[in-house]
Formats: structure tokens, sequence, C-alpha cells
């Protein structure tokens, strides 16, 4: 099994090397970002996840895990490029290098755990009258935002609680 393999069905994904689940990953969900930087906290997000007691304990867990990552819904736009990735363009060279040497690399949103499409993130949330930020997430509803970083095109933050 080679990273970037093309694969037909979702289960083929169970069982391949983290590093390759976590390149599709990176790659489905920010390949059209022209920073490393914000490549690389999709890795840091998910390492963040794997080492947090409210997630699965390892990468494919995490990225596999249903609604975690949109790439990897069957409806998503960015789901047959996960599944079949150019493995000969840079962005995935970057992603697959990204995945492969992630300590390497800085990690520019410290412990978050979760983010968004920044007009997503801001459509998804609201300051109340307590002063405090709230984000709606599906399936939980309104929790408040402990920590919050705009980097590209993304959001990044923790949830409280989780």
């Amino acid at each position: 099994m080679a990273y970037g393999d093309p694969l037909t069905s979702f289960n083929q994904l169970y069982g391949r090397d983290s590093a390759d689940l976590l390149a599709r990953t990176i790659y489905g969900e920010a390949r059209g970002e022209i920073s490393v930087n914000s490549r690389s906290a999709i890795a840091y997000v998910v390492i963040n996840r794997k080492n947090s007691p409210y997630f699965p304990n390892t990468v494919q867990d995490v990225v596999l895990q249903q609604n975690a990552f949109s790439c990897w819904r069957t409806s998503d736009p960015n789901y047959d490029d996960c599944m079949a990735p150019n493995v000969s363009s840079a962005v995935w060279q970057e992603c697959l290098n990204i995945a492969l040497n992630t300590a390497n690399y800085y990690n520019p949103i410290g412990s978050n755990r979760y983010y968004a499409v920044t007009s997503l993130f801001n459509n998804n949330s609201e300051t109340r009258s307590d002063g405090k930020l709230y984000y709606y997430m599906s399936g939980s509803g309104w929790l408040v935002v402990t920590g919050k970083l705009a980097l590209g095109n993304h959001t990044f933050f923790n949830l409280q609680g989780s």
C-alpha cells in the first residue's frame, strides 16, 4: 500500500498507515490554503484530538470518526480527491511530508482541537450577554469557545468541556 493509492470505498481506509490517513485529511481539508502553517494546523488538530481524553486515541479513529472531518463525508466535494489524491502534485507532496514529519513543523494552533472555515465559524457563533463567545456544534448545541485563532481560511478553537 503506497501513500495516496486510489481507493474505491470508504472501508478501504481502515488499516491504512496513519501517515497516509493524515495526509489525505490535510489534503482534503486544506489543499486550497497557500500557507504550510495552515496545512500543518490541520495535522495538529488531529494530533491534539488524538492526545485528548475526549477523542479516540489513534489517528485512524480520529480522522475517520463520523462527522469529524467534512472531507470524509461522501457528499463533500473533497471526498473523491481524498480517496484518490493527485500524488504528483506539489500540494500532495507537502501534505504527505507534513503527515510523515509533523513534529518538525511549527504548531500554529496550540492546543486547539476544532476548526471551521471562518465564514462558517462566524455564521455559527455569537457573543452573548454574559460576554462569552458561543459556537453551535451540530449534535451538541451551543458551547462556550475557550480559545480562538484565525489562520488562513479557517478558525481554530476549543470548546468548554470537550
